[in-house]
């Protein structure tokens, strides 16, 4: 029964071929070279840590500058009402915290007035 297997038609191979990718995956194909020859990723400004910070350092402090100069464009009672209200907040969230971590004094304080 060897003999019987089928013959390759004239002019094919008897290996087998690989067929070409075809539709979508040959849209991925194609993405995904184009990525690899776009470049490299990450640190592309050639700037060390220390000039990297040095430049976020005064990006912020620009933005804190424009933030305050927002601020004194409040009226004197509208910025005490702010502050006032952030100092409660602040108030807030340490009470919480320390709830958090001492529930049951917390609940005697609270009880007490304190």
């Amino acid at each position: 029964r060897h003999g019987s297997r089928l013959q390759p038609a004239p002019g094919e191979s008897n290996r087998k071929t690989r067929t070409m990718a075809r539709g979508l995956s040959r849209e991925q194909s194609k993405e995904k070279n184009a990525k690899k020859a776009a470049g490299p990723k990450g640190n592309t400004e050639n700037l060390t840590p220390a000039q990297r910070a040095e430049r976020d350092k005064a990006a912020m402090a620009a933005k804190k500058a424009a933030k305050d100069a927002a601020k004194t464009g409040m009226s004197a009672e509208d910025l005490a009402a702010e502050e006032k209200r952030k100092a409660e907040q602040r108030a807030r969230q340490k009470e919480g915290s320390f709830a958090k971590a001492n529930p049951l004094l917390a609940k005697q304080l609270k009880k007490a007035g304190k």
